[in-house]
C-alpha cells in the first residue's frame, strides 16, 4: 500500500526545520572553524614547538623541538606523507645535547640550514650558524660571522630579495634602543654591509625579535610587547615608506594574537599561510604551532 501523500503544509514545515537545523549545523562549524588552528599532536609535544621553515615543495619541515629526548632545543624534521606529516625527529648534525639549537632557516634551494646557537667557538653568546647539504648529509655547522654575529647575543635571522640579498635580525648590540633590536644589512657587490638598526618606530626599551619579510619585502611581522597589545608578546607589522623609513608597529589583530603570548612567525613556501607559536590554550604543550590564512592577517591590518 503506498503511504498517504505529505500535506504540503506539513512538507513546507519539515523544509523548514530541515533548514534552520543545517544553519545551526553550519553556523558551529563555521564558529569551530574561526581563527588560528593548531598544526596537531604529531607536530606539537608536550614542551615548546616553534620556528617552521619548508622545503619549496612544502613536504618537509625543519622547526624547533624540545622534550624529545634530549636537554635544551634542537633541530627537528618531519615530512608530510600521503598529506600526514611523520613523526618528527632530531637532525643530530646541526644539533647538540648540551646547547640550545633554535630557529631553523632553509635556503630558497633547501641546500643550507641556518640556526641559532650558543655552542663554543662562537663570536658572542648566541650566533647564527649555517650547515650545508652534501650527498644528503648535512654537514658540521659553521660560525656566520659579520656582520650578523657580534660579542653580543644574535638571534631570529631572515633574508629576502630576489637573491637574498637583505637580512633582518635580532640584536642586543651596542647602539640599539635597548633590550632585542631589530638590525639589517644589505649585501652590494657580494659584501655584507655593517649592521643597521631599523629605529625607533620599529625598536623600543623593550624587546623586538623575529622580523618576518613578507613577501613583497615591504613589510616586517615582528614580534613585541606594545601597550596595544592582546596580552604577552603579540605579532605586529611595520611597513617601509618610500622614502625607506620603516612605520610605526601596528597589531595583526585577534585573527593572530590572543590573551597568551604569540610570537616567531613564518610562511608556508607560496605565502599562503601564516604560521607562529602561540602559548594559548588549547593546544598539546607550553608553547604550539598554529597557522591561519594569510589572507587573514593581510585582511585584519587593512
Amino acid at each position: 500500500m503506498r503511504p498517504e501523500p505529505t500535506k504540503p503544509s506539513t512538507r513546507r514545515l519539515r523544509l523548514i526545520s530541515t533548514v534552520v537545523v543545517a544553519l545551526v549545523v553550519l553556523s558551529g562549524r563555521a564558529e569551530a572553524q574561526a581563527g588560528p588552528t593548531n598544526m596537531g599532536p604529531i607536530i606539537n609535544a608536550a614542551a615548546r614547538d616553534a620556528e617552521p621553515t619548508f622545503t619549496t615543495d612544502g613536504n618537509t619541515m625543519y622547526f624547533n623541538c624540545y622534550e624529545r629526548g634530549r636537554a635544551g632545543g634542537d633541530i627537528c624534521v618531519t615530512r608530510r606523507v600521503s598529506g600526514e606529516w611523520t613523526t618528527p625527529e632530531i637532525v643530530d648534525a646541526v644539533s647538540t645535547a648540551e646547547y640550545d639549537e633554535v630557529e631553523p632557516l632553509l635556503s630558497p634551494d633547501g641546500l643550507q640550514l641556518y640556526i641559532m646557537s650558543a655552542r663554543p667557538d662562537g663570536v658572542g653568546s648566541a650566533d647564527f650558524w649555517v650547515s650545508d647539504l652534501v650527498d644528503g648529509e648535512w654537514t658540521e655547522p659553521k660560525n656566520l660571522g659579520a656582520p650578523f654575529n657580534s660579542p653580543d647575543m644574535d638571534h631570529c635571522i631572515y633574508f629576502t630579495g630576489p637573491m637574498w640579498e637583505f637580512a633582518y635580525w635580532t640584536s642586543t648590540r651596542p647602539g640599539g634602543y635597548g633590550g632585542n633590536d631589530i638590525w639589517m644589512s644589505e649585501r652590494v657587490g657580494g659584501v655584507w654591509q655593517p649592521a643597521v638598526n631599523l629605529g625607533p618606530n620599529v625598536n623600543t626599551a623593550a624587546s623586538e625579535h623575529h622580523s618576518l619579510p613578507s613577501p613583497d619585502g615591504r613589510s616586517l611581522y615582528v614580534t613585541a610587547i606594545r601597550a596595544d597589545g592582546f596580552g604577552g608578546e603579540d605579532i605586529f607589522v611595520t611597513t617601509r615608506a618610500a622614502s625607506g623609513a620603516w612605520g610605526p608597529l601596528v597589531n595583526l589583530g585577534p585573527s593572530v594574537n590572543s590573551a597568551r603570548n604569540d610570537r616567531c612567525p613564518a610562511f608556508s613556501p607560496d605565502h599562503s599561510v601564516f604560521y607562529f607559536d602561540s602559548e594559548r590554550e588549547g593546544g598539546f604543550g607550553n608553547k604550539d604551532l598554529w597557522f591561519v590564512p594569510y589572507a587573514e592577517v593581510v585582511a585584519a591590518t587593512r
